[in-house]
């Protein structure tokens, strides 16, 4: 998420780009290449090209960018969300905004063994989401969920932080002259505080 504009009477922030559709470009027409270039020296070969490109169209498909545009001369937030396929647009009243929250919490995900032993290990992962939180319980996403040492676009998760990110919502709080809370997982940082 990052700030594209801001006034007195204006905050404007966007996550997400282009970058996803780019990203699964470059999947489907490496699936191409592969497929055309090495189909004869074996037929398994075919499968992963297959494969490989099916993954760039599905990150194409489902990368999505959010805009978020909060005018206090109006008292609306607007909120849009972009996707290839579809989308959401609406509006909401800044007086009806009860707080803005960043959750982190544990999230145990499977990542490439090392070495030359193949397969996967459990690996504990931070995941971290801003929300806007209204007065009637309604909960509305403010950025995509990120991870401790990536940034999701869509489905595909790329670089980035979640340091910025908490910065940026609280910086969305004070604009809007709301509370901001940024909720920790269990453990308070110096364990993983995540139950067998």
């Amino acid at each position: 998420m990052k700030i594209v504009s801001q006034s007195a009477d204006e905050l404007v922030l966007k996550e997400g780009s282009a970058t996803g559709i780019a990203v699964g470009a470059v999947f489907a027409i490496a699936g191409m290449f592969i497929g055309y270039r090495f189909h004869a020296s074996n037929p398994m070969v075919i499968w992963i090209a297959l494969a490989v490109i099916l993954i760039g169209l599905a990150v194409i498909l489902f990368s999505s960018s959010i805009t978020v545009s909060a005018n206090k001369a109006t008292g609306q937030l607007s909120y849009e969300k972009k996707r290839l396929i579809g989308g959401k647009s609406s509006t909401y009243a800044i007086a009806d905004i009860f707080r803005i929250e960043t959750r982190k919490q544990w999230r145990i995900e499977n990542r490439a063994a090392s070495g030359n032993q193949g397969g996967s290990v459990p690996e504990p992962v931070l995941v971290a989401q801003s929300v806007i939180i209204f007065q009637d319980g309604r909960e509305l996403a403010l950025d995509h969920q990120k991870t401790s040492s990536t940034t999701q676009v869509g489905s595909l998760v790329v670089m980035g932080g979640q340091r910025s990110e908490t910065a940026i919502a609280a910086r969305m709080a004070e604009f809007l002259n709301v509370p901001f809370q940024e909720i920790a997982p269990l453990g308070g940082g110096t364990g993983i505080g995540i139950g067998f």
